[in-house]
């Protein structure tokens, strides 16, 4: 299993706290793993074409990602979100 962090931002989309174990193959598998069980959480993170959003950055063991990243058992994935404003 891998191992998604989230940021604080986004505890109260979650309902089973900020670190999640997931299993898939790719990033995109563990995301859908992940947004099976918080629902909630799927449009902070996902455009409406499927994709990561714009202000989403993804990391999978210390190196950005995309949906295809592989990830094996023990990957680290962190989610980290732009904040901005004026």
């Amino acid at each position: 299993m891998a191992r998604v962090r989230l940021p604080r931002l986004l505890e109260s989309s979650v309902r089973d706290g900020l670190v999640s174990e997931v299993q898939g193959n790719s990033l995109g598998e563990a995301l859908m793993h992940l947004f099976e069980r918080e629902p909630a959480l799927k449009p902070h993170l996902m455009a409406e074409d499927g994709a990561i959003r714009r202000h989403v950055l993804i990391f999978v063991d210390g190196r950005r990602a995309d949906l295809d990243s592989v990830i094996t058992d023990g990957t680290e994935i962190r989610v980290l979100q732009a904040v901005s404003g004026g």
